[in-house]
Parts: structure tokens; C-alpha cells; sequence
């Protein structure tokens, strides 16, 4: 297993450039011609959380200073591990013509979706802090650098997942319906748009049994300037570790079978 992993990333190292400009082309490829460009990673989910802040704000009396952050603070990582699960789902597919005609190591398509949606995410959380900054200056601290880490653990955690997508992908086509299908499912019943207190002590262990929360809170909670308690470190740490270990797992096992599969 140690060869296989070492294989792996050095596979990765070996075809860096390569992937840099893949990830590079895909950036570009998805704002050509638009006239906002890159800002559209910027408005689109800023203009989501304005929407449905508001609109919550009015409908529950909620502080739409408060409100608003939250729910961007939320969206931004959660679009982050969708697009990335998603985005995995066609990573080998869609990369069939290099994989057949390139010496190209398979493992850097799971990880050039992920490294696209790791910077929309960048691009996305500027824009939070300028809107936070307006609406909630006092707030902001050192707890914020928190953030770093917290993306770490979520960016292994969304490059474990499209690995796995992407080989599941392969061997079962409906995989991706199946999974569009339950990532919404755990959108309702993750408390991105709103708060786990809402829940009540008698469903908490809808969130606490939850992975995705573990992963988001890590993120969303430094965003807005608040600390993190020690117990959700170390099981977003965890639940990161074994996903990643899972889809690098299957992607080695399965390396040799991929370009067959396709």
C-alpha cells in the first residue's frame, strides 16, 4: 500500500504542471464571454444568501445583519463540496481522451475538479468579508485564521469525495443521479440555513451524527469569527483522513482497470 501511495502522489508531482493548466484552462473556459467574468463566483452566492436572508429575516423576525453572514458563511462551503462531488462524478470521463492517448497519471482529474472549486471558494469568501466587514466589523478577530485550517481538512475531505465519485462513477452510471439525490437530502438536514439550536435538543442527532457538519463547522464557524470546540476539530479531522484514504485507496486499486472501464 505504501508503494501504491507514494505512487500516487508522485504521480501527481511528476504531472503538476499539467494539472496547473488544466485548472487554469477550466477557470477560464467557465467565465469566457461572460461579461462579469470571475466575479460571477463572487455574486452568485452572495446574491443567494442576500435572497434568502432576507426573506428569512422577515419571516421569522431574525436580525438580517446576522442572518445574511450566516447563511453565506454556509452556502460557500457546502457549494464547494458539491461542485466537487459533482464535479467527480465526470472526471474520468470526461478526461477519456488524455487518459487513452496521454502517459498521464489518472489521479489528477479527481483533483483538478477540486482544485477549480477550491478557488471559486477563495473568490467566494472575499467577497464574505467584504460584506461582513460592513455589516459586522466588531466581530471580526483572531479566531478567523482559524479558517486556514479548517480548509485544509475540507479540501482533503472534497478531494477524497470526488475520488470516490469518480470511480464509483465508472463502475455504476447511475451513481451520479443517486448522488445529486442525496447530497440534497443532507443539504436539509445539515444546519447550513439555519441554526442547530433551531432543532431543539430532542432532534439534535440529526447534525451530530452528521459528517457534513463536522467538515462545514470547521470552516463556517472561523468565517464568522467564532472559535471551534476541540471535539469538532478532531472529528472533521478524522472524517477527512478516511474519506481521503478511501478514494486514494480506490483510485490505486482501480488505476489499472480505469482506462478499460472507459
Amino acid at each position: 500500500m505504501t508503494n501504491r501511495t507514494n505512487g500516487f502522489f508522485g504521480g501527481i508531482w511528476r504531472d503538476r504542471y499539467v494539472l496547473a493548466s488544466f485548472v487554469n484552462r477550466d477557470l477560464q473556459a467557465r467565465y469566457r464571454r461572460s461579461l462579469l467574468g470571475v466575479l460571477w463566483a463572487i455574486v452568485t452566492p452572495l446574491a443567494l444568501s442576500v435572497i434568502i436572508g432576507t426573506v428569512y429575516a422577515l419571516l421569522f423576525g431574525q436580525d438580517i445583519k446576522v442572518t445574511i453572514p450566516v447563511l453565506f458563511a454556509g452556502l460557500n462551503p457546502w457549494t464547494f463540496i458539491t461542485s466537487s462531488a459533482e464535479g467527480g462524478t465526470h472526471s474520468f470521463i470526461y478526461a477519456e481522451g488524455y487518459l487513452k492517448q496521454l502517459n498521464v497519471s489518472p489521479q489528477i482529474f479527481p483533483l483538478r475538479t477540486v482544485c477549480v472549486g477550491f478557488v471559486n471558494l477563495l473568490y467566494s469568501m472575499m467577497a464574505f468579508y467584504v460584506l461582513y466587514l460592513v455589516l459586522q466589523p466588531q466581530s471580526f478577530g483572531a479566531e478567523m485564521l482559524l479558517v486556514v485550517p479548517g480548509l485544509v481538512v475540507m479540501f482533503f475531505f472534497c478531494w477524497g469525495f470526488a475520488e470516490v465519485a469518480s470511480v464509483a462513477n465508472l463502475y455504476v452510471r447511475d451513481y451520479q443521479p443517486l448522488q445529486s439525490l442525496a447530497l440534497q437530502a443532507i443539504f436539509y438536514v445539515t444546519p447550513i440555513i439555519y441554526r442547530p439550536s433551531q432543532l431543539g435538543e430532542q432532534l439534535a442527532f440529526i447534525y451530530r451524527l452528521n459528517p457534513f457538519y463536522y467538515i462545514l463547522e470547521v470552516v463556517k464557524q472561523p468565517l464568522l469569527g467564532n472559535g471551534v470546540p476541540a471535539e469538532t476539530w478532531l472529528i472533521a479531522a478524522g472524517v477527512a483522513a478516511a474519506v481521503f484514504a478511501l478514494g486514494t485507496a480506490m483510485v490505486c486499486l482501480c488505476r489499472w482497470k480505469i482506462n478499460f472501464k472507459l
